[in-house]
């Protein structure tokens, strides 16, 4: 995981062909602006998903983690929590389907917390589950957000 921002996330070029386009359209792009829904960027290699949703408790949110993409998560407006840590001894809550899996929420301080705003960046390689939506100090908000889905 890539915890970072804006207008340092040029940095992390390199780590990959496909990461290095995504990374080059977030900083070239009127990506803001784009309507809800999926938008293909590099056919099904690179898309993007806006989304706009209020942020949950806690409860309702789950651990997830994706085997064929990398996870580029960015809010445009509000503000989410988002817990982060290995996958690795995770119980398996839904088994995977195509690019997810979820898991059975570990025990607090088994996991850490980022705060997820206008300008921040989170880059959530395969062994990166992480539950995001999550509602900070459990009070929901509207939450516009982009994840840019970047095949490896």
């Amino acid at each position: 995981m890539i915890a970072t921002n804006l207008k340092n996330i040029a940095r992390y070029k390199g780590l990959g062909g496909n990461l290095d386009i995504a990374i080059d359209w977030l900083l070239t792009s009127d990506w803001r602006s784009l309507p809800e829904g999926k938008h293909e960027i590099d056919d099904q290699r690179i898309f993007a998903i806006v989304q706009r949703y209020p942020s949950k408790v806690a409860e309702a949110c789950r651990f997830e983690a994706h085997r064929d993409y990398i996870d580029i998560q960015m809010v445009i407006s509000g503000a989410e929590l988002m817990e982060v840590r290995t996958r690795e001894g995770l119980a398996v809550a839904e088994p995977y389907k195509p690019d997810i899996e979820f898991y059975a929420n570990p025990d607090a301080g088994e996991y850490d917390t980022l705060l997820l705003v206008p300008g921040a960046a989170v880059i959530l390689f395969p062994e990166d589950a992480h539950k995001p939506c999550v509602a900070i100090e459990g009070v929901p908000i509207a939450v516009h957000k982009i994840v840019l889905k970047v095949a490896l």
